[in-house]
């Protein structure tokens, strides 16, 4: 059901919808529908490659004819990068790694990381410094979290449907 079996990344690489997504970079990829946000032709910038996040979620904005770039937190000149994202997403799991002179003006940012310190949760983006400078964010916690439950729901119940035949 997460998506991550060998087979499920397969048939992701080579669009195939038979196979069942990641979670959270399927949630990201809602997100961007329900905004009305077209990836296509837009520079999006994904910081973290992993097999969660990172990895499957470039593949999934190809589908859909962003121009992807995947770095992650021993990029040279990391805001090189993410300066001329219209889409970024990071999930490195380092606090505040992104401050407001790494964002684009107007750019929609999706926040993945999670640093706990004590009782605290934080995320990846300064949420504060950055908020006023782009045009979309999501909070940590309580932004991409939510929507990864919910696809994960949904391939449970593709899931289900599937033994049913």
């Amino acid at each position: 059901m997460d998506g991550f079996a060998p087979e499920n990344l397969g048939k992701l690489a080579q669009g195939d919808p038979t196979g069942f997504a990641p979670a959270t970079p399927m949630g990201i990829m809602y997100a961007l529908d329900s905004l009305g946000i077209d990836p296509g032709g837009q520079d999006a910038v994904i910081v973290g490659h992993t097999v969660v996040v990172g990895k499957p979620l470039a593949l999934m904005l190809l589908a859909r004819d962003a121009t992807v770039s995947v770095c992650h937190v021993h990029t040279r000149d990391l805001a090189s990068y993410t300066k001329r994202a219209d889409i970024l997403v990071v999930a490195a799991g380092k606090k505040h790694l992104i401050g407001p002179g790494h964002v684009k003006e107007g750019a929609v940012v999706f926040d993945v990381g999670i640093t706990r310190e004590g009782k605290k949760v934080y995320g990846d983006v300064d949420f504060e410094a950055v908020k006023e400078k782009v045009s979309a964010i999501t909070p940590v916690p309580g932004g991409v979290g939510p929507l990864t439950i919910a696809c994960l729901l949904r391939n449970v119940l593709k899931a289900a449907r599937l033994a049913r035949g």
